[in-house]
């Protein structure tokens, strides 16, 4: 499809022979050219094959009416695609929620882990210096306080 000289160049640079960035631009080209080539004979084929078979079963349609037709088929054409756009977006917005409910779950279950290691630490405390909190002794009465604190308000989080 492509010229002598681009087919002359395009070997060329494929032996190594010739090595530019412009000829690998014009080889990138050439083959954009040619699959848009094989593109339009395809639909052209296509669109033929299609008339043919028309003509077979003897459905003759004037231009009027095929133009009728195809603009039906671009309008649903435009529709679907719109559709698919919306559902496309749609899901996207589904995958950030997820992503965000799945942020929210690894936060949670680090919090439970550290409010859990927090409890943990407040009943060694509680074990290391339970004669003295009986004793009510005033020197370790802050001490006591605050565990007392933690466990009203943590208990819940750690029983649930």
């Amino acid at each position: 499809m492509a010229s002598p000289f681009l087919d002359n160049l395009k070997n060329a640079v494929e032996k190594g022979e010739f090595n530019s960035e412009a000829a690998k631009k014009i080889i990138e080209i050439d083959k954009l050219a040619d699959d848009k080539a094989k593109e339009i004979k395809e639909q052209v084929f296509i669109e033929k094959h299609v008339h043919d078979r028309l003509e077979e079963l003897g459905a003759n349609v004037s231009d009027e009416e095929a133009a009728a037709i195809d603009a039906q088929y671009e309008e649903k054409m435009a529709a679907i695609k719109k559709e698919d756009e919306e559902n496309k977006k749609r899901a996207d917005l589904i995958n950030l929620i997820d992503k965000q409910v799945s942020t929210l779950i690894e936060i949670e279950d680090l919090v439970r882990a550290d409010v859990a290691d927090m409890m943990s630490f407040v009943e060694e405390l509680e074990d290391k210096f339970a004669k003295e909190f009986e004793a009510e002794d005033p020197i370790y009465g802050n001490l006591h306080l605050k565990i007392e604190q933690i466990k009203s308000k943590y208990n819940s989080i750690i029983n649930n």
